[in-house]
């Protein structure tokens, strides 16, 4: 029996996962992540936001090919997801307003270069590609969930409030079961060796462009060590 879409795709993203773990630990086990967590909830606020738009585009795109086997199952499962994901970027933001932030200051923040690259590249392969690539998007988002004991060790260690986990904790609970069902539609699907190769592509530009995020935030704390708001937008 041949191995299954998402069989595939794991054993390449295992193979592509190094550098997303190497800058993913130094991130999380930095000793000013006081300082650089709530910076790195204003960019997590960026990408879902944008996010949602994606798979909202994604959808779209897969409507335009009713007669496509892939396009079909592509739709209805974003169609889902979309209501999943529906307004955790405003519990986010909440979140986010519990460290003093506001959502004025938030929307003036602009994205990190990682986080434009990250979604552009996207939204470029849903529309003139094909909107399966951004499966290889999710399960990569979806396939790292944090741990509650992970975030709960996180919280106690720099000493931010509770309020301010309350979304990543929720998507410790969430995000196994979704990564659960990515893995069965992509296997669901009657996928061509070329769109196999295109979520591929998706998947290993994801892990870069997440790892991107982590070091972006880390050089602007090396050159600028009191990190706050205003040094990203004057940057």
């Amino acid at each position: 029996m041949p191995p299954s879409n998402s069989d595939v795709l794991w054993a390449k993203i295992r193979l592509a996962e190094g550098r997303l773990n190497v800058a993913s630990d130094e991130f999380w086990n930095h000793p000013e992540l006081t300082r650089l967590l709530p910076i790195f909830l204003v960019q997590l606020h960026r990408v879902m936001q944008a996010g949602l738009q994606l798979m909202q585009t994604a959808r779209d795109r897969a409507l335009t090919l009713p007669d496509d086997p892939v396009a079909r199952i592509v739709a209805p499962y974003l169609e889902q997801h979309i209501l999943e994901e529906k307004d955790h970027d405003d519990w986010l933001l909440d979140d986010i307003g519990t460290l003093g932030i506001t959502p004025a200051q938030v929307a003036s923040t602009p994205p990190l270069p990682a986080v434009v690259s990250l979604l552009g590249a996207q939204y470029f392969w849903a529309l003139h590609i094909h909107p399966v690539t951004v499966f290889g998007y999710l399960i990569v988002l979806e396939g790292y969930p944090p741990l509650a004991e992970q975030l709960e060790a996180i919280r106690r260690r720099t000493r931010l409030p509770k309020t301010a986990f309350r979304c990543l904790m929720a998507h410790a609970d969430n995000d196994p079961h979704h990564i659960a069902d990515l893995n069965r539609t992509l296997d669901s699907m009657p996928l061509s060796e070329e769109q196999q190769m295109y979520v591929a592509l998706s998947a290993f530009h994801t892990i870069d462009g997440v790892a991107s995020v982590f070091e972006e935030l880390l050089a602007l704390h090396s050159t600028s060590p009191e990190l706050r708001l205003h040094t990203l937008r004057a940057s």
